[in-house]
Formats: structure tokens, C-alpha cells, sequence
């Protein structure tokens, strides 16, 4: 996603298990908007008489950041999240007590993210290339969540979940000693891909010959 083109609207709101996306898009917003003051500093102190105009101005604009970060985090939660927590008036505070209740979650994030990268199976239908990015998507989230995924790996989790008809260019892989990375896969899949749809091509337009030339004498029999 493009920074420059995020808005609330592109932030998913925060459920039960996709925290630490959530999290990374709102930080990125507000970074972006240039909000993001009261999440990376304390609160300055508050002014009073003998302060000058440059402490009472640093304290404005961390008072402005925190209502404004408090404003969009409640309003990137569900209602039903939001409910779980206490009124806030410290945005850092309330991210801090956010990240502490969601960290149980992120286990049962990990399992179900290693549950569908072991388990996905492209079926044929549609992009190979969208795939094979979608198993990386996988692979990322994975990262983030502080679960390593090797590229060997990644490589043959994607090889051991493509159709019989890539049976082909599994032999092939497993014949060579060299190993490939995912952008080599995405192109050598993406090749493949090209002439199991051309074979299949062939194949009914050879049917559909086969038919017509045989339909005459069909014919002739009834």
C-alpha cells in the first residue's frame, strides 16, 4: 500500500486477530500525517506562568497529536474491541495497553497463519504469479509476527502445493541441485503456466475437430 494514499479508510479496523497489521497501518497514518507526536514522546511538561512561548508551544502540539491519535485509534477499533478497554486520555498509554492485551492473540495468529501456509493449495484457477504471492503474503505476516521463513522453504512449500499438472516442473526442480529463489519460481511458474494453458489449448482444439469431422458420418448412420 502506498503511504501517501492511506487513509482511516484503508486501516482495517482492529478485530481479535489482525493486530499487528492494524497496528503498522495506523502508525504509518499517522506518521503520515504528521500526528504521530504524542506516540513517540512522553508528555512534555504542562505550562504555566513562568514557561516560555517555545515550551507552551511543544506542549500544544503534543496535546493536539494525543486528542488526534486518540481520536482515530478508537475510531480503527470495533465496537466491540473498544468496549474491552477503559477510557483513555493518553494515546501512548493506550496503544501500550492495547499491545499488552493483544499479545496472547498474536500466538493464535501465529498458529493460524503456520495452519494455512502448510495447508494452501492452488488449484489451478486463476494467476500462478497471484498465488505464489499470496503464499508470500503469508510468509510476511508470519515475519512480522517474529516467526522466521527461510526462502528454501517458502520454495517448496509453493512447489509441494501446485496441481498434478505442474508435475512436469516438480521433476524438473527436484532433479536440480541448484536452488531457486521465490522470484525465480514466480517466473519459471509463470512459464509454466503459459504452456499447460497452450497444451490445453491443443487438446480441445483437437477434440473439436475430432467432432466435427466425425458428426457427418454420424449422420449417415441414422
Amino acid at each position: 500500500m502506498n503511504p501517501s494514499s492511506m487513509n482511516l479508510n484503508t486501516v482495517e479496523p482492529l478485530t481479535g486477530v489482525n493486530y499487528k497489521k492494524w497496528k503498522q497501518d495506523l502508525e504509518i497514518l499517522l506518521g503520515v500525517m504528521d500526528m504521530d507526536l504524542a506516540l513517540r514522546t512522553e508528555e512534555p511538561p504542562t505550562p504555566n506562568e513562568g514557561c516560555t512561548s517555545i515550551q507552551r508551544s511543544k506542549h500544544e502540539k503534543w496535546e493536539k497529536s494525543n486528542r488526534i491519535c486518540l481520536m482515530i485509534i478508537k475510531r480503527s477499533m470495533t465496537d466491540v474491541v473498544r468496549e474491552g478497554f477503559p477510557e483513555a486520555t493518553n494515546a501512548k498509554e493506550f496503544m501500550k495497553s492495547i499491545e499488552e492485551k493483544y499479545k496472547e492473540s498474536g500466538k493464535t495468529e501465529t498458529g493460524n497463519l503456520m495452519n494455512l501456509l502448510t495447508t494452501i493449495r492452488y488449484d489451478g484457477e486463476g494467476s500462478v504469479r497471484e498465488y505464489i504471492l499470496k503464499v508470500m503474503d503469508i510468509a510476511g505476516k508470519l515475519r512480522i509476527l517474529e516467526v522466521p521463513i527461510s526462502e528454501t522453504f517458502l520454495v517448496h512449500v509453493i512447489m509441494n502445493s501446485l496441481p498434478s499438472s505442474y508435475t512436469q516442473l516438480k521433476v524438473s526442480y527436484n532433479a536440480l541441485q541448484a536452488k531457486w529463489d521465490v522470484n525465480e519460481l514466480i517466473s519459471i511458474c509463470v512459464g509454466e503456466e503459459v504452456r499447460i494453458k497452450k497444451d490445453r489449448a491443443e487438446k480441445e482444439k483437437g477434440e473439436s475437430v475430432y467432432f466435427v469431422q466425425d458428426r457427418p458420418y454420424e449422420e449417415k448412420l441414422s
